[in-house]
């Protein structure tokens, strides 16, 4: 995660370690975070019951991420979401 810039004297007062441009910081920012989180609706889900129903069939509808990875088996970073019917 961050890690807190802390600013560092030497003995005549002056800063030795001066921040010289912008801090990358090495996590995800807020919108990728928020990203994974989000809860995209399936067309005609209500906020209180996940269901289809069909005639006497009753269907829960549930959303699956999952992460890709490429043919080496490595992980892309990119982000599917699976739509699954259970009975």
């Amino acid at each position: 995660m961050n890690v807190p810039y802390v600013k560092e004297y030497d003995e005549n007062g002056v800063v030795t370690n001066p921040i010289r441009g912008s801090y990358m910081s090495a996590g995800k920012n807020r919108a990728e975070r928020r990203q994974e989180l989000q809860k995209h609706r399936f067309h005609g889900e209500s906020n209180n019951c996940h269901l289809t129903v069909v005639k006497t069939q009753k269907y829960k509808r549930v959303r699956q991420a999952i992460k890709c990875k490429d043919k080496k088996g490595n992980y892309t970073g990119e982000i599917r979401v699976i739509e699954h019917y259970i009975n």
